[in-house]
């Protein structure tokens, strides 16, 4: 297995002169799970397709362990990828699938047999490798593409969306098994989504992107409780942070002794020396509703969704939408008003740019 680095990666189409990425630096260390994050067109695929060879970079380098195959042909990068829809020969059987890249590259009938008939029981496609991709199901197909990546040991596993085509058990599914494999062969894995379930259950690290940029890079503790900026405090969430445009005032000369900043119809004590535009950041969960007058301000319910386990408020709070994630099931009609509390503890900064303050 090997390191995979990027050293200011930039791709830009003639088709558009957009960049699709723009200066992406990032180390992916031997054997990580790292998931690249980010919306449609953030450049997460383009990326990927750099390091396996399929597009040429505009600008920077690409490096597998200490090597530089930027402009290596795909099969002497020694990655494996997964694409989104399969790529499976339908004219193949399972068998044959798995075994293509094998023949291609003459290994010895023997060493294919036994690599084909490994990767077949540890995905459990023992039963259906005299079938063809068109008599198997999406989570089977997605299988036998798994399988035909495991069989060539490639250095890096690449990983472009596999599991968008799947329904909901079957991710869940196959996000655990993803999971499995990856500790059973040690690999370095590189796996490209916009589930942010999928980058915060699956991956060691996340490099989030957006507009070709990478926002962060860190641990999803790292980039749910600290985001860098406000595109990844919004994006990281089901639903995202709260963002609140805001004002804030020190205090200074004032009786009151302390500096606050005001949202709408919030009013929020900070420990910050601040004047001027701020923006106040909190999670769904760190909003708990309670009695007129008794928290930050007065808001009024525009919508409540009902979830089981939980309930999310929408509210306008002086012209702000926030959202609270009540636990349980907690009925209020649209329209009243109710109170609302923050934790003072779980708040998060940002100038008028976005950029984290604190």
């Amino acid at each position: 297995m090997a390191s995979v680095t990027l050293r200011q990666l930039t791709k830009t189409f003639d088709s558009t002169g957009h960049p699709a990425l723009r200066d992406v630096s990032l180390t992916v260390p031997d054997g990580e799970f790292l998931v690249v994050l980010g919306p449609s067109g953030c450049g997460k695929t383009t990326a990927l397709r750099c390091i396996a060879g399929l597009e040429e970079p505009t600008a920077g380098e690409i490096l597998i362990g200490d090597r530089v195959v930027t402009h290596d042909a795909p099969a002497a990068r020694d990655v494996a990828m997964v694409f989104q829809n399969y790529a499976l020969y339908p004219h193949l059987t399972v068998r044959q699938n798995i075994a293509f890249a094998l023949e291609m590259r003459r290994v010895p009938a023997r060493e294919i047999l036994r690599r084909v008939a490994e990767a077949s029981d540890r995905l459990g496609l023992g039963e259906l490798l005299e079938r063809r991709p068109a008599q198997l199901s999406s989570g089977q197909r997605q299988r036998v593409a798994l399988g035909r990546a495991i069989v060539r040991a490639p250095q890096v596993f690449l990983f472009d969306e596999p599991l968008s085509n799947l329904d909901a058990k079957l991710r869940t599914e196959m996000r655990a098994e993803l999971l499995k494999l990856h500790r059973q062969l040690r690999a370095t894995m590189i796996y490209v989504t916009h589930d942010q379930v999928e980058a915060m259950t699956m991956g060691q690290r996340i490099a989030v992107l957006h507009e070709g940029r990478l926002r962060q890079l860190g641990t999803p503790g790292d980039v749910y409780e600290r985001p860098g900026d406000e595109f990844v405090a919004r994006f990281i969430g089901s639903p995202g942070m709260n963002i609140l445009l805001g004002v804030a005032d020190s205090g200074r000369g004032k009786r009151t002794g302390g500096a606050v900043l005001r949202c709408g119809s919030l009013t929020v004590p900070i420990a910050l020396a601040y004047e001027g535009e701020l923006h106040l950041g909190v999670r769904p969960e760190h909003v708990t509703v309670c009695g007129l007058g008794e928290g930050a301000g007065d808001a009024e319910v525009r919508v409540v969704e009902p979830l089981g386990s939980e309930t999310l408020v929408h509210l306008d709070a002086g012209g702000q939408p926030v959202v609270a994630r009540v636990p349980g099931l907690f009925e209020v009609p649209d329209g009243q008003r109710i109170g609302l509390r923050v934790d003072a503890k779980r708040l998060h900064f940002f100038d008028a740019s976005g950029a984290r303050v604190a």
